[in-house]
């Protein structure tokens, strides 16, 4: 009897972590939204992104769009040719992969005026990076809610909960 009152206080504690085990939703420019004439290198610098998080594109509808493109789009400011293309206002696009996303908006000069963004996507596993020394952003914790050691703990509690398990049967 007790071996089940365990085992249910561990699944009890491996689910309360769940919530944050799951990916966070990032605000693209956080209060400022997606517009031109914004550092987004300067923003993307104070955050870190994995696996599992969401971009969340925020803009007046019809007004701007997003677009991913690859690298040499990114430079040219090119999305002419891309697969897709955002344009709610209100645009949740899931990082399933690591490596380097790039995003433009395809209106008017609006990539030109500086809105697009590039991140690295980490594994949802990895710990948060170091910003490089030089960074201004350094001294600067990092924003985004998405916590990889939050995500490594929940891991970790659903092994316990099936060790646990395991050793009752």
């Amino acid at each position: 009897m007790a071996s089940k009152q365990i085992l249910a206080v561990l699944l009890f504690s491996a689910a309360s972590l769940l919530p944050f085990a799951m990916g966070a939703d990032i605000v693209v420019g956080d209060g400022n939204g997606w517009m031109p004439d914004f550092d987004y290198s300067k923003w993307a610098a104070t955050k870190w992104f994995t696996v599992g998080d969401n971009l969340v594109f925020e803009y007046d509808r019809g007004a701007h769009n997003v677009i991913p493109v690859g690298g040499e789009e990114f430079k040219a400011c090119n999305g002419t040719g891309a697969a897709r293309m955002f344009n709610s206002g209100h645009d949740v696009i899931p990082l399933k992969t690591t490596g380097k996303k790039w995003y433009l908006c395809g209106i008017a000069d609006h990539c030109q005026r500086g809105q697009k963004l590039v991140i690295n996507v980490l594994p949802a596993t990895s710990p948060a990076p170091a910003l490089p020394p030089t960074s201004p952003a350094s001294a600067l914790p990092p924003t985004s809610s998405s916590n990889p050691i939050m995500k490594h703990t929940f891991q970790m509690a659903m092994a316990i909960a099936a060790a646990a398990i395991a050793m009752m049967n």
